[in-house]
């Protein structure tokens, strides 16, 4: 069993502006059956998630209770229950300086596997539905939406434990709405270390001069390979180990690719976060505009598909025969 530990919570302020009010339940929940498949559910589509962020607890946020307890609950001189009860009225605190309503669960866990330790701290949305209940009555009722994530905090206690290590906090706050995502910022007192944006555009320019000492065809596949890699791993929720992934691409040769990215890195780094949406826009073009959509593979720039700067045209060479048959339809029905 991977769950060492797990509770819920519940927080609410039923009206903007109103009370804030916990629930805290007194003993942990039994890590089987559905809170597993929960737990489960959660941890995937945070792992899938691309607007994760990485950072360590603020260092100049000296009143901030979290690593101190965090740390009680590692040496065991503090109880799970009694840890996240703590953690939950200092959310409430943190609440408290806001206005909007909200309604939800926090379900906290420590997840061992493989000699490995994660705290997890997870705002759980519901969604309302109806049924029709025995007696042929309509009636609502709320499910959990595993798939939804907008408050999430990880804590990695292994990489806490390593000196100068800034990567050992992974969060997720949602965008459609700052004010409660800035509590649980402040709750979690977490201060960003990595810029991903910054960090994967330096890594796709080593990939691409790296590209450029190799054939033209061992580009587009070392290209796609690198990619590939990438999005998996942090698909998985895991940073990008340059060696691991060096390896993957050459077997008969597995430093090539790692030498060649310690030598053009300003700051030689051993793993990375990378940003999905840039890596998917290394290798594939896509826009839109209202009546437009188009995206395709970059192999196909210069070949097949040219694009002329100065008047903005792009040219496709080769149109897909589903495309070319709607065309055609089209045309026939407007000559009638």
């Amino acid at each position: 069993m991977s769950i060492k530990h797990c509770i819920i919570h519940s927080i609410k302020r039923p009206q903007e502006g109103g009370e804030v009010s916990i629930n805290i339940r007194k003993a942990e929940n039994t890590p089987e059956g559905p809170i597993v498949s929960l737990f489960t559910q959660l941890k995937h589509s945070f792992q899938r998630s691309a607007v994760r962020q990485y950072g360590l607890f603020d260092p100049e946020q000296s009143d901030n209770p979290l690593p101190g307890w965090l740390k009680q609950l590692e040496s065991e001189s503090m109880g799970f229950a009694s840890v996240t009860k703590n953690l939950t009225e200092h959310f409430k605190l943190k609440l408290e300086e806001i206005k909007d309503g909200f309604s939800a669960h926090l379900l906290f866990v420590v997840e061992e596997l493989l000699e490995e330790s994660h705290l997890y701290i997870f705002w759980i949305n519901h969604t309302e539905a109806q049924f029709i209940d025995s007696e042929l009555d309509i009636e609502n009722l709320e499910y959990i939406e595993a798939s939804k994530m907008n408050y999430v905090m990880k804590l990695d206690f292994n990489q806490w434990q390593v000196e100068n290590w800034q990567q050992y906090l992974t969060v997720i706050t949602s965008r459609g709405n700052k004010e409660i995502g800035h509590a649980f910022l402040q709750f979690c007192g977490f201060v960003s270390s990595v810029n991903l944006q910054q960090q994967t555009d330096e890594f796709l320019t080593i990939v691409d001069e790296y590209a450029q000492t190799l054939s033209d065809e061992d580009s587009k596949t070392y290209k796609n390979k690198i990619v590939d890699y990438c999005v998996e791993q942090d698909m998985q929720g895991n940073a990008v180990n340059i060696k691991n992934l060096s390896e993957e691409l050459n077997s008969q040769n597995p430093e090539h690719f790692s030498d060649f990215v310690k030598e053009k890195q300003e700051e030689p780094k051993e793993e990375i976060y990378a940003h999905r949406n840039s890596l998917k826009k290394f290798v594939r073009f896509y826009g839109r505009e209202k009546d437009l959509s188009i995206s395709f593979s970059s192999d196909m720039m210069g070949d097949n598909i040219i694009y002329n700067p100065d008047s903005g045209e792009l040219i496709l060479k080769s149109v897909p025969k589903s495309l070319q048959q709607q065309i055609a339809k089209y045309l026939n029905n407007v000559k009638e």
